[in-house]
């Protein structure tokens, strides 16, 4: 009897003190888990959506800013969910995530129609009562700029990197063929008709995603006309691409290629022209005898002097209820604008709506690039701004057709503007 009391005691010894520890043990658990946020230690990570991904020329500079922030900022984890911008993935995930209301924190994304998806989901940042506690922030950006992207009258999208889109052309391959600069309709057509009688693609263009029609449809009839959507005054432009598809001077796989592959036919040499904007001028500016100029003005145009260009994208912040999470987003964004990080991204390409550190090491077609935006006369933002995305896709499917001689112009421009005007 003895010996099963005492043994009865041990136990009641070992399961007190299991249980005390199991106590010392949960209340060890909550202290550690309160102590990182009281002592201000807390992780906060942030969402972040751009089109800096895949061969997008800014990707360098990106990463490098993502580990500088970080640096600075022990405890805070960028979570970088950059997405190319062709292909519609960017656009199709940004729309995913505000469908089911699960929006990163800050995205470099569209403006103009596409800020209404954003707008709507009333889960965005307006950025007028931040600039009213920040005015030397503020100040850093271009006042004329920052009026014209804003959406029903309110700042969403911060204006940063501007783009144009010109006409690159090959001096090496038009000094071989004794050919003049493509500065005239007469020229590019000579152009066209030289090259396509040899092995050089006259004119590197995806008819899936043809900037091109940009330029004519500017050209043809000025930035005025170019505001009517989808007008029958557009037809004229769209049928120099028949004139073009019938003169050999596009890819043989121009209804399929992609924009990627068309770029790789102009940087490789293989063609002797593209139009195409200031994203790809980066990686064409190791090559100095890649040019660039406005496109010619069409015979009878009204477009002389008028280029594309803008700010098509912008910063957008959501308006997150977790304070610390706010605050560090925004404090993100300063950084990203700040002269010295928009600096960086200067050096690489493109026009910027921030004040930025000056570097020395532009590239000459760099340099040609922003003289053309100089020196125009009028800006317009692309056709795809202020269209409906289901019209604008359908317009440029159209675009192969009209180069086959399967619709007409009209056809084309009719069906897109009957699909746009539902829409919106």
């Amino acid at each position: 009897m003895k010996k099963k009391a005492v043994n009865k005691t041990v136990g009641l010894l070992v399961v007190m003190a299991l249980l005390s520890t199991l106590l010392a043990a949960c209340g060890g658990s909550d202290k550690a888990e309160k102590e990182p946020e009281k002592s201000g230690n807390k992780e906060i990570s942030l969402r972040v959506a751009t089109s800096f991904a895949g061969s997008d020329p800014w990707v360098p500079v990106w990463t490098k800013a993502i580990q500088q922030f970080q640096d600075e900022n022990p405890g805070v984890k960028i979570v970088d969910e950059s997405t190319p911008v062709n292909q519609e993935a960017l656009r199709t995930k940004v729309k995913a995530d505000a469908a089911t209301g699960n929006l990163a924190d800050v995205l470099f994304y569209f403006n103009g129609s596409e800020t209404a998806i954003l707008a709507d989901s009333n889960s965005i940042v307006s950025w007028e009562e931040e600039f009213a506690k920040d005015p030397e922030w503020a100040k850093q950006f271009n006042a004329g700029i920052v009026d014209k992207v804003k959406y029903d009258g309110k700042l969403y999208a911060l204006p940063y990197i501007g783009f144009y889109e010109g006409l690159f052309w090959n001096k090496a391959l038009f000094e071989q063929h004794n050919l003049e600069a493509p500065s005239t309709y007469e020229a590019f057509m000579k152009a066209v008709d030289t090259f396509a009688s040899t092995d050089i693609i006259p004119f590197a263009t995806s008819l899936t995603t043809p900037y091109l029609q940009e330029a004519l449809i500017l050209s043809q009839v000025g930035p005025e006309g170019q505001q009517q959507a989808y007008d029958p005054s557009w037809a004229p432009a769209l049928n120099i691409f028949k004139e073009l598809n019938e003169k050999n001077a596009f890819p043989k796989d121009s209804l399929t290629l992609d924009d990627d592959k068309a770029q790789s036919l102009f940087a490789s040499g293989k063609a002797a022209m593209m139009f195409n904007g200031s994203w790809t001028a980066a990686g064409l500016s190791q090559d100095p005898d890649i040019q660039i100029s406005p496109f010619p003005l069409v015979p009878g145009g009204k477009g002389e002097g008028v280029i594309v260009s803008g700010f098509g994208s912008g910063w957008y912040m959501k308006n997150s209820k977790d304070q610390e999470k706010y605050d560090m987003a925004l404090k993100f964004i300063k950084f990203m604008t700040s002269p010295d990080i928009a600096g960086e991204f200067a050096a690489i390409g493109g026009t910027y709506a921030v004040q930025t550190k000056a570097s020395e090491n532009t590239a000459q077609l760099l340099v040609d690039g922003n003289a053309m935006v100089s020196a125009a006369k009028d800006f317009v933002m692309p056709i795809d701004s202020y269209v409906s995305r289901e019209s604008y896709t359908q317009f440029l499917n159209g675009i192969g057709y009209v180069s086959a001689g399967r619709k007409t112009a009209e056809e084309v421009l009719a069906e897109a503007k009957k699909l746009n005007d539902k829409i919106q």
